[in-house]
């Protein structure tokens, strides 16, 4: 036999027609269906890992074409194996085959960032599959990530290049072959603005839902390790979760390395009870060039073939290739779906077999001879009946002629040409732009002091009375400022606190900023929603938040929280947070206890441009005895802003105050009550030394030490004053908020039934 010659390979001249263009012969290695011949069932001829029927009968060997009409001709089984061929990994089979029995219309979605070069399996593979999804019935959408890659700081980091980047990219593909009747590009910037409150809502609650050791395991999507995460990068997964839902997408046709985000998104469906979960139909992931590159990388150059190669650097690439004379086998799949490098994986063979024989009727002719399917290649291969200079050369050719389309339409179309020059420009000397620098919003005029109203069913006396009192002290100071008190109805559900629920959060918001007002906040501190800063500015609102993030580690973050972390939804309330007062132009931040750390987080952020300013709290103490504290503090310890005239004198009643001290709970709160109200009364009988009043903290906390002032008159007194202060507070609860407090009531209900 000659080199070449095995006898499974089949010599097809029917399928080694030619066509000439300008006086030249051109070879040629797809079908396009006749819209009006009928189309005979396929044979059963499929490659595992690229599956695809071969040998239409009433076709004619053209340039890749599109092959939408073939869900017209096609019954259900067929339908099934052209979409299966198109994962090296589908889960699960039973719901694809569910999808196209039932389902008459099924949208298939990939999202790609605008990074730069587009390589060969983004191009041509992509194509290939692209039209399969197409010609077995369903929609594709692309996600245009634009915001994505701003996250991921592609191109410099900035968002008008990266958009142009992206517009590059829709070109290589049309002037791939992609079938572009029933495939939609979105931009994620321009429907995420669009629809910024649906989408964001998702990102917060599958955030809620979800660990952050649970996300940082999708991180590998971007190749980033767990100690070199920023938030950004965090924030990634939970949106390209997000994103399957946002685009109502039944599949998610993503290469294997996305395996583990969009298994967050059928855990998802698990968590909130929906039984129609998206299927995943992972394609393979094309290796690198060179020996015991697991994948192509765009960093290295050499790794892949690019859409823009020219034939000298196809030629160069190829020829330098690794290429081992061993049989492939079918790689193993791991947890997060990267491939594993392997010394005998072959990357000429990979691309014969993922991108040459999955287009429709392609065949391959070497010396003479010609191989109808990549199993008959490899083996002849392998065998050493072609030699690794006659398969090169044959990829080579191969390759060249499915770039040749590409070059043509960057040459030839002026537009394609000028987005082709300016991302060129964009890495010249082959390195990519340096970050670009975003730069502060300037100081305000005027001091502006913000704070944010606690997200609890109950908010402690001690921590309003500090933001009261924080508020009154800033004004003060600073006559000409402004001071916001900001209610977080966004960022409390992605910190999962109450009950995560929106209804609930918004109820206690609205109560507990109602009750401070009532018990003393001055009336020109202006109380705002997040929801207003948020959706009244769609797209800065969260461009700052992407920017914030791109510039923090994620480690940082965890210690702001003392690691003690519930969910990762914290870590976007925190990036929310310096948003917001980035949009605001705040000039100081006023915390409480309760903040613990979190508010320095924007001070960091901003170099020191905000200052930070800590609330005065322990006027209020809880109301135990000082040197036995409890483990957990029962409901009697502490005064709250919603107590009724029961609680408070219940609470009073059984507080800790003994005779002949200077200092207690009881005492305390009498001592912030005479501060407020410049004197402290105390009625009693003749008998027990008649009424008495105090001017000062000192006279009182001696006539304790004496012995003069009894703990029960005290508490009496202490108790009336909380009654009076606490007056105009509980006539709202039982009036205009009395509907909200039904709502808290039943949240307290849930919480009781989850412990």
């Amino acid at each position: 036999m000659k080199n070449g010659d095995d006898p499974r390979a089949q010599s097809r001249p029917s399928a080694q027609r030619k066509i000439k263009s300008n006086g030249k012969q051109n070879k040629t290695f797809s079908l396009l269906l006749h819209r009006s011949a009928p189309l005979r069932r396929p044979l059963k001829c499929y490659s595992r890992v690229c599956p695809f029927p071969l040998g239409f009968a009433s076709a004619c060997v053209l340039p890749l074409r599109p092959l939408s009409t073939l869900h017209f001709v096609m019954n259900t089984d067929e339908r099934y194996e052209l979409l299966r061929s198109v994962g090296e990994e589908c889960i699960q089979e039973s719901e694809l085959r569910n999808l196209i029995e039932k389902k008459p219309s099924i949208r298939c979605y990939d999202g790609f960032e605008p990074s730069g070069r587009m390589h060969i399996a983004q191009g041509i593979f992509k194509a290939v599959n692209v039209n399969k999804c197409t010609a077995a019935g369903c929609e594709f959408v692309f996600w245009v990530a634009d915001w994505f890659a701003l996250m991921n700081d592609k191109v410099g980091g900035e968002l008008e290049k990266i958009r142009v980047v992206g517009r590059y990219l829709i070109e290589v593909w049309k002037a791939a072959g992609m079938d572009m009747e029933k495939v939609v590009f979105l931009w994620s910037s321009e429907e995420i603005s669009r629809h910024a409150e649906t989408y964001w809502r998702m990102v917060l609650d599958i955030g809620r839902q979800n660990t952050i050791a649970r996300i940082k395991k999708c991180c590998t999507i971007m190749g980033k390790t767990e100690g070199t995460l920023t938030a950004a990068q965090l924030l990634y997964p939970l949106m390209q979760c997000s994103d399957i839902f946002f685009l109502k997408a039944d599949i998610c046709q993503l290469g294997l390395d996305q395996r583990k985000v969009n298994m967050l998104a059928r855990e998802y469906c698990d968590l909130i009870g929906r039984k129609l979960k998206p299927v995943i139909l992972s394609h393979h992931m094309l290796a690198g060039l060179k020996q015991g590159q697991a994948k192509m990388s765009k960093s290295d150059p050499d790794s892949a073939i690019f859409m823009e190669d020219t034939e000298e650097d196809v030629a160069r690439k190829i020829r330098h290739a690794y290429c081992p004379r061993v049989k492939q086998s079918v790689l193993a799949i791991t947890d997060d779906g990267a491939p594993v490098a392997t010394e005998d994986r072959n990357p000429v063979l990979d691309y014969f077999q993922c991108v040459v024989y999955a287009r429709p009727g392609a065949v391959v002719t070497i010396n003479g001879l010609t191989y109808a399917t990549y199993d008959d290649l490899e083996q002849a291969f392998v065998s050493e009946k072609v030699s690794e200079d006659a398969l090169k050369s044959c990829l080579i050719d191969e390759v060249n002629a499915l770039l040749a389309p590409v070059r043509q339409h960057f040459a030839s179309n002026s537009e394609a040409s000028e987005l082709l020059a300016m991302v060129k420009s964009y890495r010249k000397n082959g390195a990519g732009l340096p970050l670009a620098e975003t730069a502060l919003p300037a100081a305000p005029d005027k001091p502006h002091a913000c704070m944010w109203m606690p997200a609890l069913l109950k908010v402690p006396l001690s921590v309003a009375e500090g933001m009261i009192k924080a508020a009154k002290d800033f004004i003060a100071v600073h006559p000409a400022s402004t001071v916001t008190l900001m209610l977080p109805d966004w960022s409390a559900v992605a910190s999962d606190e109450i009950t995560g629920v929106e209804k609930d959060i918004s109820a206690a918001l609205l109560v507990n900023s109602e009750l401070l007002k009532a018990y003393g906040l001055p009336d020109s501190v202006k109380i705002m929603r997040e929801n207003e800063i948020i959706l009244g500015n769609r797209d800065d609102f969260w461009v700052s938040v992407i920017g914030v993030a791109r510039k923090n580690m994620l480690s940082d973050i965890e210690k702001l929280y003392g690691g003690d972390m519930r969910n990762a939804g914290q870590v976007i309330a925190i990036l929310m947070r310096v948003a917001t007062a980035l949009m605001l132009s705040v000039s100081h931040i006023i915390s409480t206890s309760l903040d613990g750390q979190i508010n320095t987080f924007a001070r960091e952020y901003t170099k020191g441009r905000i200052e930070c300013l800590q609330a005065q709290e322990g006027s209020v103490p809880a109301l135990h005895r000082p040197d036995a504290a409890p483990a957990v503090l029962g409901a009697d310890d502490v005064l709250y802003l919603d107590d009724n005239d029961m609680d408070i004198r219940r609470k009073i009643k059984k507080a800790y105050s003994a005779p002949n001290e200077g200092a207690n709970p009881v005492i305390s709160v009498a001592k912030h009550l005479l501060a407020q109200q410049g004197t402290l009364g105390i009625e009693r009988a003749e008998a027990c030394g008649g009424s008495v009043s105090y001017d000062t903290p000192e006279a009182l906390v001696a006539d304790c030490c004496s012995g003069a002032l009894h703990p029960a008159d005290l508490k009496a007194a202490v108790s009336q004053l909380l009654l009076n202060r606490s007056a105009a507070a509980r006539a709202l609860l039982n009036g205009e908020l009395k509907k909200s407090v039904v709502i808290l009531r039943n949240a307290e209900k849930k919480l009781s039934k989850k412990k």
